[in-house]
Formats: C-alpha cells, sequence, structure tokens
C-alpha cells in the first residue's frame, strides 16, 4: 500500500531542482546594479533585508529576506505553474522548516536540507491519503504513520518509500497485522486478526501465510503446522466414518459412531475443534401425482434431500443417551467400541412392526411399536438432538445414539402406510389404481374429502407414537457445521445405513403374546 506521492520525489518535479540548488548560488553573484530584476533592501550593493527577486528564466520569482546577496531568513520561491516553497533559507538554499506545494497538488510541512525533504514531516495528498514521520533525500525513510484514502493506517519503518521493517497495519475492513514487512509486503514473522477473532501468528512469505504458523479460527477451530501460499500443507477433505457403512442393531438399542477428518488421499489430517453433527433420516417415497393424496399433502410435506444411495431421504429424529428423560431407563453400553456399541434399552415383547423401508415380510396390520405402552394415544415428547462433537487430532466418537419413535402425525410414515394400502399391501386387500381414485367417488365434495383425509391422518399418527423407531432402514448422516467456514470450506459427509430390526425373544424366536394389532391402518 502506497500513496499516490509515493513514486516521486521534490527533484522529479519540473523546475524543483534549479530552484534548490544551482541558480541560487548564480543569483548570489548577482549586483543591484545589474540585477534590474530585484526590487529591495541592498547593503553594499548586494542584497540585503527584505526584497523580491526575478530570475532570469522567468520561472522562478523569490520574495523574502536576503543576507549578502543570498536567500537567508524566511521567504518564499514561488514558480509560474502555481507550486511554490514557503519557509527557512540558509546561504542560498532551502534549509530548516518549510511548507512545500507540489504541482500533482501534493503539500508537504516539515523539515528540508539542502532543498530536499529531509527530517520530519507531514505529506498530504489530494486523494485523503496523508504520511506523518521521517524522510530522507525526498522520500519516506525511517519510522512514520501513513493513512490511506480507505482509512488503513499502517504504522512503523519505511526504506525507499516503502514499509519496510517491523511495522503494524490496520485494514479498512477492520483486520490488524503485526509484524514483519520487507518492500511493502508481509514478510518474515507476523500475527494478523480478523474481525471475527480468527488468529494467524506463524511465518509470511510473499504477503501470505508461508512457513510454520498457528491459526485460531473464530469457529473454534485450531490448525498449527505448514502453510503454503496462504493454505495448510495438508488439509482434511471429508468425512469418514469408521468400520462398516451399514450397522444393524434391534430396536431399542444404542449405537455409536466413530468419524474420521481425512484428505483426498485418506491420510487423517490431525484438526482440532472442528464442528461435526450427525443426524438422521428415513427414505421418502413420494405419492403417485395425480392421487388426492399427493393433491392433499404435497404442501405439507418437507423437502426431501438425496443421498448417495440413489434415493431421497427427509430428516427423522436423533438422540443420544445423554439427552433421554429418566423414564426411558437406558444404561449406557457395557463395551465401549470402535465403531458400534449396542446396548439393549428394552426386551420385552413385542408385535411386529411395518418396516419403514417397506420390507415385504413385514405384517402391514401389525402395531408399528414396541410394545402396548409404546402404543399409548399419549404424545411422547421428543428427546432433543445430540449435541455436535470437535474434532481432537482429526478424530471423534458419537457415543450412544439412539433414534426414538417418530412424532405424532409423522407425514413419511403415514404417507407410507397410505400409499400401501392404495396400492395393496401384502396380505392385505388390493385397491383400486390410485391414479382412477376421484374426488367424487370417496366424498360428495372437496371440502368433505379433505375433511375425512385428515381424521384419517390423524388416526394414523397416534399409531407412529411410542418411545422407539419402527424397524426398518433408516440413514445417519455426518455433516461438518464448523461456523463460520474454515478457509472458506465444509468437509464432504458422510453416510451410513442402520437397519433397525424387531427385538427377539431371549429363548430365540419370536416374542411371546405375538398378536395383530388392533390398530390397523385405515
Amino acid at each position: 500500500m502506497r500513496s499516490s506521492w509515493s513514486q516521486g520525489s521534490v527533484a522529479e518535479y519540473p523546475g524543483n531542482e534549479p530552484c534548490y540548488r544551482g541558480d541560487a548560488s548564480k543569483m548570489a553573484t548577482q549586483t543591484v546594479g545589474t540585477a534590474d530584476r530585484y526590487v529591495g533592501e541592498t547593503k553594499r550593493q548586494l542584497r540585503d533585508g527584505f526584497g523580491v527577486y526575478k530570475y532570469p528564466n522567468s520561472f522562478f520569482t523569490y520574495e523574502g529576506e536576503w543576507v549578502k546577496g543570498k536567500k537567508h531568513g524566511h521567504g518564499k520561491l514561488l514558480m509560474n505553474d502555481g507550486t511554490y516553497y514557503e519557509g527557512e533559507f540558509f546561504h542560498g538554499e532551502i534549509d530548516g522548516h518549510g511548507f512545500r506545494k507540489f504541482a500533482n497538488g501534493n503539500t508537504y510541512s516539515g523539515q528540508f536540507s539542502k532543498g530536499e525533504m529531509n527530517g520530519h514531516g507531514v505529506m498530504t495528498c489530494p486523494d485523503g491519503s496523508r504520511y506523518e514521520g521521517e524522510f530522507d533525500h525526498n522520500q519516506r525513510e525511517g519510522h512514520g504513520v501513513l493513512t490511506d484514502t480507505d482509512g488503513a493506517v499502517y504504522e512503523g519503518s519505511f526504506h525507499k518509500n516503502k514499509r519496510h521493517g517491523p511495522g503494524s497495519q490496520t485494514y479498512s475492513g477492520g483486520e490488524r497485522y503485526e509484524g514483519d514487512f520487507v518492500r511493502d509486503i508481509r514478510q518474515g514473522h507476523g500475527e494478523l486478526r480478523y474481525p471475527d477473532g480468527t488468529i494467524y501468528e506463524g511465518q509470511w512469505r510473499n504477503d501470505m501465510f508461508n512457513g510454520e504458523g498457528t491459526m485460531i479460527h473464530a469457529s473454534g477451530m485450531v490448525y498449527e503446522g505448514m502453510w503454503i501460499n496462504g493454505k495448510p500443507e495438508v488439509e482434511a477433505t471429508k468425512v469418514v466414518v469408521i468400520g462398516e457403512q451399514s450397522i444393524e442393531v434391534t430396536q431399542g438399542t444404542a449405537f455409536s459412531i466413530q468419524v474420521e477428518l481425512r484428505d483426498d488421499e485418506d491420510k487423517v489430517i490431525a484438526e482440532n475443534g472442528r464442528e461435526i453433527q450427525v443426524s438422521a433420516a428415513v427414505r421418502y417415497f413420494a405419492p403417485t401425482q395425480g392421487t388426492s393424496l399427493f393433491d392433499l399433502v404435497e404442501d405439507m410435506e418437507e423437502t426431501p434431500f438425496s443421498t448417495p444411495f440413489g434415493y431421497e431421504v427427509v430428516s427423522y429424529p436423533l438422540t443420544d443417551m445423554d439427552q433421554l428423560p429418566p423414564d426411558y431407563d437406558v444404561k449406557p453400553s457395557p463395551r465401549p467400541s470402535y465403531l458400534i456399541a449396542e446396548q439393549t434399552i428394552h426386551e420385552a415383547g413385542s408385535d411386529a412392526a411395518s418396516d419403514v423401508g417397506r420390507d415385504e415380510s413385514a405384517d402391514p396390520d401389525a402395531n408399528p411399536t414396541l410394545d402396548a405402552d409404546n402404543a399409548s394415544t399419549e404424545e411422547t415428547p421428543l428427546p432433543p438432538p445430540p449435541n455436535t462433537c470437535r474434532s481432537e487430532a482429526g478424530g471423534l466418537f458419537f457415543k450412544d445414539l439412539f433414534l426414538p419413535g417418530a412424532p405424532p402425525m409423522y407425514r413419511p410414515f403415514i404417507l407410507m402406510d397410505e400409499m400401501d394400502k392404495e396400492k395393496g399391501g401384502k396380505g392385505g386387500k388390493k385397491s383400486r389404481n390410485p391414479s382412477a381414485i376421484k374426488p367424487a367417488e370417496s366424498a360428495t365434495s372437496t371440502v368433505n374429502l379433505e375433511v375425512k383425509l385428515e381424521t384419517k391422518l390423524s388416526t394414523l399418527g397416534k399409531h407412529n407414537e411410542g418411545k422407539f423407531a419402527r424397524p426398518g432402514d433408516y440413514v445417519i448422516m455426518i455433516h461438518d457445521v464448523t461456523t463460520p467456514l474454515f478457509l472458506g470450506r465444509s468437509l464432504q459427509p458422510a453416510f451410513i445405513t442402520v437397519k433397525v430390526t424387531p427385538p427377539k425373544h431371549k429363548g430365540g424366536g419370536a416374542a411371546p403374546g405375538k398378536k395383530k394389532s388392533s390398530h390397523k391402518h385405515n
């Protein structure tokens, strides 16, 4: 960063050098008798006292004090282009404190020596930039403060008009750098602080992070190591689940997942503090377009999202044992594992449940909950989701995750049940072609159809209440939710499938007392 005047010097402006040097000494030899261009006081035929002198080339005019034929004391040297110097002269030279206005509009107030800016001074420019500090031979040299047009401020060492050596730079965006500069760029050791709290301290080269350095990110993430051209030498690009990508758990059990942060070459990257979130979803089956179910429920459905398994899903509740209320009576897993740690939290008998993935072997009329208590029409509050985890040395562990029962009126399950009924589930009465169902056939009016469907949805919703998830296939997603993004990007998420199976009796086989549910799907 430099002000507009930094490219030039006093001697580079037309007419400056002659007025500072040669002409002054020549003028000193002129006598009053031969110089009709001088009007003023004299002594012994030499200009002495106050007077005005026009130089032979007519470009310069001096008015001020003279001593023995030389400009000496306070005076003003004017140029025909409108620029001028006013200040102290010593034996014909501009020397001491003075004020200089340049042709480009720059002004300088400060010390001069032999016609050049030397010593402490203040340079201002028409664009609003300002430098206050030391000068040497018309250039910024030594310690100074440079304020740019956008409000950025540098305070530190200068060499040949450029920031060079130790200094601090505050930028217009609020960032602050304190460290070494080389020829106007950050190079060496330095610390950069961002307005959001992010801090980088370490080596710099060519104005970028280069070499050993540590970044403490505003998100809480910390990276310590080598940097190359502003980026970490090694960067994580994806979240990876350790172990099987498809697991099976018994209904009413907890499971755990270990995660690592890896790069494109599948190497673990030892990042600390990256925030990772785990969530669940269930497969989405869209109703056939043109059916009454599609027309009346479409606007109620949340937007599904894609997975790498080739189908879309919608969100499903997920929690962990630490979030469960006391009435769940859940015990922690007795055998921690790097991959899956299951702990049965309910081994009572169960009616077979409809598979979330619509397994053909499931009984469509079975109660979708674990037991009669779970089929209660009283609403069971959903536990809160698991807390996010922070990575340590590139790894993290989600312990004792748990899939609770779906909330009342959970739309995806209701749609599945209705679609099964319309298409004719296994063992059930086959319905007519859904596309052939018309409002006039099911109700006397659209209003009556809506009321009938809402009543049906309300009744079906009660079947989804309970503490435990239906048996079936679920998707677990592990996302990078580091905020703000670390270096502007997030990691590729990981997906695994979890198949929830009905519990078996301890002696083997189905649980005793199995019977069809009295709550048939309507």
